[in-house]
């Protein structure tokens, strides 16, 4: 039987905060393959000094993106032991943009060593499997996924059921994902709220600088992604908001393409309807007016859209039933479940 340990890394932006990578591309499948029986698995921090223990009990390690010198001792002792390692990328791990709060580079010396050590390298998209592939030639794209059935809300009946007063949700980790487009953006907003003081727009995330500036905004600190995902589920939101630099952020925008729709499929899987920025990890998961809002970057278009999605009831529970729809049959967390499980079964762990 596998039994697996997901290592939680720290966040690279916040002091403390763990990273999210595990939980949204590994943990949701662990958790799907365990409630089917098929193994065991625990969750242990990077910084946990219990963590040597574990190798006694576990077969197989996952690693998530950036690590630490002490992440590769753990790795070269693991190995010694015969237990497998599987390291996964969910973006361009050998630089940052130009946006970030990350205060140094990448260690591109420990990424390198991690994938000779690594028995599997999974990566996320189709982007960064060709760009690995000069690293790693047997790298597997591991699709990003959801557990859907996770995040039903608490009430049946409360699926759709908007809030009163109404309110906008947005995600976002690090600083605002956007240059160019950044100021437009803020002043959208203030204009909107300013137009409907009765609307209140929730944060999840990274504080940013400007975030100050938005007297609207109910902030709350990064949580644990399950966390995260109920009170999305739970949270009866009008709508979602997703800024995302574009062809506009020209010096971002090869590491942007190696970015995931996360935040499309969190908002399909909980059935809010969301404005997207008309980058293109979004034109490629998001159907305009179907699933979704596709915009381009500029202060008309998102202003309008805001007010289209309040105006327009129809519209928002069309796109909440299509996105939804579209995360269950296509994103579902059952296709990567089925890619670890051919991994595993080449190890006969």
């Amino acid at each position: 039987m596998i039994k697996a340990v997901a290592l939680e890394s720290c966040s690279r932006t916040i002091a403390g905060a763990p990273s999210l990578s595990m939980s949204v591309r590994i943990t949701e499948i662990l958790d799907y393959l365990q409630n089917q029986g098929k193994l065991a698995y625990m969750v242990i921090r990077e910084n946990d000094i219990s963590l040597l223990s574990t190798l006694r009990w576990a077969n197989v390690i996952f690693i998530s993106k950036y690590v630490s010198a002490d992440v590769l001792n753990l790795v070269r002792q693991a190995k010694r032991q015969g237990i497998k390692i599987i390291y996964d990328i969910d973006d361009w791990v050998f630089s940052f943009p130009h946006y970030s709060a990350h205060k140094t580079k990448p260690d591109t010396d420990q990424i390198g060593a991690m994938l000779e050590l690594a028995d599997a390298v999974t990566v996320a998209n189709e982007n960064i499997l060709r760009d690995m592939r000069s690293y790693r030639s047997d790298a597997v794209l591991l699709p990003n996924s959801m557990y859907v059935e996770k995040y039903m809300p608490a009430e049946p009946g409360g699926r759709d059921e908007e809030s009163h007063p109404p309110r906008v949700v947005f995600l976002n980790t690090d600083f605002l994902k956007m240059i160019a487009g950044k100021d437009v953006l803020l002043r959208a907003l203030q204009v909107f709220f300013h137009r409907h003081p009765e609307y209140i727009l929730d944060f999840y995330g990274d504080p940013f600088p400007e975030m100050f500036s938005l007297s609207f905004l109910h902030f709350t600190q990064r949580m644990p992604y399950e966390d995260t995902l109920r009170s999305l589920s739970n949270g009866g939101y009008q709508f979602a908001i997703t800024p995302l630099g574009g062809e506009e952020d020209s010096q971002d925008m090869l590491y942007n393409t190696y970015k995931n729709p996360f935040k499309y499929l969190n908002y399909g899987a909980t059935r809010i309807p969301g404005i997207y920025s008309s980058s293109p990890i979004y034109r490629q998961s998001v159907i305009h007016k179907k699933t979704g809002l596709l915009i381009e970057n500029t202060y008309e278009n998102w202003l309008e859209s805001m007010e289209l999605m309040a105006s327009d009831t129809a519209l928002r529970q069309s796109i909440r039933a299509n996105a939804y729809e579209d995360v269950l049959e296509n994103h579902h967390v059952r296709f990567g479940a089925a890619v670890l499980a051919d991994i595993f079964s080449r190890w006969q762990c």
